[in-house]
C-alpha cells in the first residue's frame, strides 16, 4: 500500500509539472472559460431576475455543452501522446493505477478551475441567488468530472491523437441533439425503436439529459416560492407514471410537491455518479489491457 501511495504522489507530481511546462496552453484555457462563459450569459440574458427570463433554460443546457468540451479537450489527447512514456514506465513495474489516477486528478483539479471562472463571469450576467450559483457549479463540475473520465477511456482506445480529434464532435454533437433541449418529440420515431416512451432510448444513455433534467428540477426547488417560476423551465417539464422527467410537453407542472422535485434531482445525480465510476473503471481497464 505505501509503494502505491507513494508512486501516486510521485505521478501526481509530474502531472502536474507537465502542465505546468505549457503555460501557454493554461493560459488559453483559462481564458476560453471566462469568455465562453461571458458569450453564453449575454446570448441568454433577457432579463436582470432568472426568474423572469424565458432563455435562462438555454443558458442551463449550452452552460452543461462547455462542461462537456472543457472535459474532452483537456483529457482526449492525453493518454494517446503518453503512451511511449507508460509503457517505459509499465517495465520499470510503475503501477498504470497510480499513472491513471493521478492524470485523472490533476485534469479535474484544472477543470475545476475552469468550472469556477465560467460559473462566476456568466451567473454574474444572468443573476440568481447563491445557491443558483453553487448549484450550476456542482452540476457543471460534475459532468466536466464524467467527460474528463470518457476523454481519458476514448484516448485509451485511440491509436492517435489525430483521430482523437476527429471524435471529438461525434461525441459533443450527439449529446446536444439528444440532451433534452430539443423536444424529443420532434425527433424521427426510428430514434425510438418501437418503444412506447417519451424519451428515445438512445437519449438514456446520454450523460447531459440527466444533468440538465438535474438543473432544471433543481431551480424550480430553488424558486418555488414564486409562482412566477421561469414558464419556459416548467414548461419544458411533464411527468410520466414511471419515467421521473421528460422534457417533450408543453404541460405547465409547477413543482408544488418539494418531495417529488427533490426525488428527481437527486435520481439525476445519482445515474451522474454511477456514470462517472463505470467510466473510471472502464477506462482504466482499457488502458491496462492496451499495455499489455
Amino acid at each position: 500500500m505505501n509503494s502505491l501511495l507513494t508512486q501516486i504522489k510521485y505521478q501526481l507530481i509530474i502531472q502536474l509539472k507537465v502542465k505546468l511546462q505549457d503555460p501557454f496552453t493554461l493560459v488559453i484555457s483559462f481564458i476560453i472559460a471566462p469568455l465562453l462563459g461571458l458569450l453564453t450569459a449575454l446570448i441568454f440574458h433577457s432579463n436582470n431576475d432568472i426568474v423572469f427570463n424565458d432563455s435562462y433554460s438555454s443558458f442551463l443546457f449550452f452552460m452543461l455543452v462547455s462542461a462537456i468540451f472543457f472535459g474532452l479537450v483537456s483529457s482526449i489527447f492525453e493518454i494517446v501522446k503518453d503512451l511511449p512514456i507508460v509503457k517505459r514506465q509499465k517495465l520499470g513495474n510503475v503501477s498504470t493505477f497510480s499513472y491513471y489516477i493521478s492524470k485523472y486528478f490533476v485534469l479535474s483539479i484544472f477543470g475545476f478551475i475552469q468550472v469556477l471562472l465560467y460559473i462566476l463571469v456568466a451567473m454574474f450576467i444572468m443573476g440568481g441567488m447563491l445557491e443558483d450559483y453553487l448549484y450550476n457549479f456542482f452540476i457543471m463540475y460534475l459532468l466536466l468530472l464524467n467527460s474528463i473520465a470518457l476523454g481519458l477511456w476514448i484516448s485509451s482506445i485511440v491509436p492517435s491523437a489525430f483521430m482523437a480529434a476527429n471524435l471529438i464532435p461525434l461525441i459533443i454533437v450527439p449529446q446536444i441533439l439528444l440532451g433534452g433541449m430539443i423536444p424529443y418529440s420532434s425527433l424521427d420515431k426510428i430514434l425510438f425503436f418501437g418503444v412506447e416512451s417519451a424519451i428515445p432510448p438512445v437519449a438514456r444513455i446520454v450523460p447531459i439529459m440527466y444533468a440538465y433534467e438535474s438543473s432544471l428540477t433543481g431551480h424550480i426547488n430553488f424558486h418555488n416560492e414564486d409562482e412566477n417560476i421561469n414558464d419556459h423551465i416548467v414548461e419544458l417539464i411533464s411527468y410520466n407514471e414511471g419515467d421521473f422527467l421528460t422534457l417533450d410537453q408543453a404541460d405547465k407542472f409547477y413543482c408544488s410537491d418539494m418531495y417529488f422535485c427533490k426525488k428527481t434531482w437527486s435520481y439525476d445525480i445519482g445515474i451522474l455518479l454511477i456514470y462517472l465510476f463505470i467510466l473510471q473503471l472502464i477506462g482504466y481497464f482499457t488502458l491496462k489491457r492496451r499495455l499489455k
